[in-house]
């Protein structure tokens, strides 16, 4: 009888549990779910702070000191209305020949040089003229007095690749945007991890291929200024699905 007086005690404190235990357990999903919804509602601003707490404690490679802020060690990027107007500056310096060829404008990531092939290779060649190392020069020495990640793209017609002696114009561009970015980090110490090079081909023309002079249009290298991100954040940080980052090899889920 004592055995069968405990068991009926026990029941209602484990249903209590019980209740207790799902009722935390929902509070603690609620408020998982609301901060997954403020991840991917600020997901860039989370990254971005994320980036700069890193960057401030020595998240660039070679540097393990903690006191050591990135303000100490390079100067803050120019804002893009500034970016916009120090490379206006440039372009009027350049020689008369070369400015013709070149355009600015503002797009996705940055300011984005145009550059016309003439004033840098020869013609559906990935071989640089001498009459370019003026301009690749100036250009260097000014993407050294910032820190922003630089991207240079290469674009070509749509006239057959193999007449041109390449297996491709997507390899034909690549390569023109890889002669580039060796030429600024060998010729002009430009940090390596700052420079990347890519081309589309004739993938992406500004205008028809119709006519000659629309073709010469279309060979181009665009250098894009990407100041939105400082280079301590772009190494650390790659783009991942909303609510992710990754800091030195470690991924982390913002929920």
């Amino acid at each position: 009888m004592g055995k069968r007086k405990n068991n009926t005690e026990e029941g209602p404190g484990r249903d209590v549990g019980m209740v207790v235990g799902v009722s935390l357990f929902l509070i603690l999903l609620t408020f998982f779910i609301l901060l997954n919804s403020l991840a991917k509602q600020d997901g860039k601003k989370m990254r971005n702070a994320a980036a700069s707490i890193a960057g401030s404690f020595g998240g660039g490679e070679g540097d393990s000191s903690p006191t050591k802020t990135v303000s100490s060690t390079m100067p803050s990027s120019p804002p893009i209305s500034a970016l916009e107007a120090d490379i206006e500056r440039l372009i009027t310096g350049m020689d008369r020949e070369i400015n013709k060829y070149a355009d600015l404008k503002t797009g996705k990531g940055g300011e984005i040089l145009t550059i016309g092939e003439k004033a840098l290779f020869h013609q559906n060649s990935h071989t640089l003229t001498p009459g370019s190392f003026v301009l690749l020069k100036t250009l260097a020495d000014f993407i050294n007095q910032g820190q922003y990640p630089v991207e240079i793209i290469g674009h070509t017609d749509n006239l057959d690749a193999e007449e041109k002696g390449y297996r491709s114009n997507r390899e034909l561009s690549s390569l023109m945007a890889i002669q580039i970015q060796k030429y600024f980090i060998e010729e002009c110490r430009v940090r390596p991890d700052r420079i990347t090079a890519c081309g589309y081909g004739s993938e992406r023309p500004i205008v028809s291929n119709d006519t000659s002079e629309s073709m010469e249009q279309n060979r181009r290298v665009e250098i894009v200024f990407n100041n939105e991100l400082p280079v301590h954040a772009a190494k650390i940080y790659t783009e991942s699905p909303s609510g992710i980052f990754t800091y030195k090899r470690f991924n982390f889920r913002v929920y």
